[in-house]
């Protein structure tokens, strides 16, 4: 048997190891003296560090239950699902902690050719771990992934954001304690930025974007909380110098063109936030999530005004709207905007949805808010609020005709003409969450996967629906992958078994990946069975 690596040209070799793993490749460096060598020598193998995906042959004897307090100094205040998916990941059986030499041994191998570091919940990993980015010179980093670490401390952070900020593209902060100077060093280090994750960043404020001009600054400047003090804020008339914006167009720092902003769960972002941040970056942001924040729906105010001020150009829904029809005027690129279980206060001078008026506040309508984001395809606005109404999503829908991803689960006062509009107005849904609205029956139900014929995703949980929905179900939807339907308690088997088959054979069985109908009381174990045989094998099915 010829050895490959001696036989075949280097570049060949190369070709074949980069279509492995890390931890595969690690393991090949044993198979010889000549192997180990010169996998070692070739750091281009080394370039992506991405635990995420490593899986080990044997599984470790323990296994590591993350209680509160063992590893974050927030902890006591982050979320509880956030809690949950990270014991969830310590359970996995074959996956192994990373330690700090193990990554330095990594970094050493890989050098400047590291382009892509992800570190998802390796809570082992502490600073001196990081030092290895700076002391092997890793510069060309583009994707930097740190999950759910307080061992992190703010200037190492900063330090390879100096160090590899010119060429990161990607940067995924979630949960490691970051606050506003990081945010302000990527902005200044980073012009290549692109995506930016920091949710569940408990610090962060609005202060971690630059105002749009000088005006506002000094007007934010003073805190309603006594223990904030003018030094905490880090965008100061000196670094508002440098930076080019609407009030320095002189600037001699660009700030980077943002396509993605998660800030999820970042209890201190609100409404200003999202005017700094579409004002900075509204030309080029393309998908804003701000769920379980402060933000407010007078943050859809923020939106529109930013936009105006800014210069953005309003358009009509029927001629912006349609997927392929592209305004030609400077409108905003949002694409995606997420606002589920954000604080829906009762101060939005919204027209006709049942909010109290705020004289102080401009007044402004839903269809104004549509024709400024005319690239919007995806919103999500649910979440244990009594704000949104069924004449709210008519004008939404009325002005989203392109709309294909909505969320409005658990809104209370919505009934089946919310449905009705959407059928109507949005036939191209691909995507809807209208769980946990009590108003919501057969006849909305219906009316909507009729007429939306293209869903890949459908949660229709909690719901007082029956078998009809469910058969109609089976009957049009071709493309449905995703069905949740926990908690109906109207439901029974031989509804199940109509989104199964549907009245002609074929139904959803083919297409679905993932169906979830536990806590029907109707519907039995035997069913259970049923589904198991019929879908799938790579498909999850609940269990009942």
């Amino acid at each position: 048997m010829h050895d490959l690596v001696a036989t075949l040209p280097s570049n060949v070799v190369i070709d074949i190891f980069r279509k492995l793993p890390l931890d595969n490749i690690a393991r090949c460096m044993l198979v010889s003296k000549l192997w180990f060598y010169s996998i070692a020598r070739w750091n281009v193998l080394w370039s992506t560090v991405d635990r995420s995906t490593w899986l080990y042959a044997q599984p470790e004897q323990h296994h590591l239950n993350v209680q509160p307090g063992a590893f974050f100094d927030f902890a006591d205040v982050l979320s509880i699902d956030m809690l949950t998916e990270l014991n969830g990941f310590m359970r996995q059986p074959y996956k192994r902690l990373l330690r700090d030499q193990e990554l330095w041994s990594m970094v050493r191998q890989a050098g400047p050719a590291l382009k892509r570091l992800a570190l998802d919940f390796e809570l082992k990993i502490t600073e001196t771990g990081l030092h290895a980015l700076l002391h092997f010179g890793c510069v060309n980093i583009r994707h930097l992934d740190i999950r759910a670490n307080g061992n992190i401390c703010t200037s190492t952070i900063n330090a390879i954001i100096a160090q590899a900020g010119l060429h990161l593209e990607t940067v995924v902060l979630v949960a490691v304690g970051v606050g506003n100077a990081v945010v302000k060093q990527l902005l200044l280090h980073a012009p290549g930025l692109k995506n930016l994750d920091l949710s569940y960043s408990l610090d962060l404020t609005f202060d971690a974007f630059p105002p749009i001009d000088g005006t506002e600054h000094d007007q934010q400047i003073t805190y309603d909380d006594a223990t904030k003090w003018e030094s905490d804020i880090v965008w100061d008339s000196d670094s508002l110098g440098l930076v080019r914006h609407p009030g320095n167009p002189n600037g001699q720092i660009a700030l980077p063109k943002l396509e993605e902003l998660q800030l999820r769960q970042c209890c201190e972002i609100d409404d200003t936030a999202v005017s700094r941040i579409v004002s900075i970056f509204g030309g080029s942001l393309r998908s804003l999530d701000v769920r379980k924040t402060h933000v407010s729906i007078q943050g859809l105010q923020e939106i529109l005004c930013s936009a105006r001020q800014c210069g953005f150009k309003a358009v009509e829904p029927v001629q912006s709207n349609l997927p392929g029809n592209k305004p030609t005027c400077a409108t905003l690129a949002l694409q995606q905007l997420k606002m589920q279980n954000v604080d829906f206060i009762s101060n939005a001078n919204v027209f006709d949805v049942g909010m109290a008026r705020n004289p102080d506040l401009a007044p402004w309508t839903v269809p104004e808010f549509t024709r400024m984001t005319p690239h919007l395809t995806s919103i999500h606005i649910g979440g244990h609020n009594s704000y949104i109404t069924d004449y709210f999503v008519d004008q939404l829908a009325q002005g989203l005709r392109g709309l294909l991803r909505i969320n409005i689960l658990e809104c209370e006062l919505l009934s089946d003409r919310a449905l009705a509009s959407l059928a109507i107005f949005c036939p191209k849904l691909e995507a809807a969450d209208i769980s946990k609205c009590s108003r919501f029956s057969d006849m909305g139900v219906v009316e909507l996967v009729q007429s939306c014929r293209g869903l890949k995703y459908l949660d229709i949980s909690r719901l007082a629906v029956t078998d009809n929905s469910l058969t109609v179900i089976g009957n049009t939807q071709r493309e449905l992958e995703v069905l949740l339907m926990s908690g109906c308690p109207r439901i029974t088997s031989a509804g199940v078994m109509a989104v199964m088959e549907g009245s002609d054979g074929l139904g959803c069985q083919f297409t679905l990946r993932r169906l979830a109908f536990n806590d029907c009381a109707n519907v039995d174990k035997d069913t259970y069975e049923w589904c198991k045989r019929r879908l799938n094998p790579d498909a999850q099915l609940a269990q009942v």
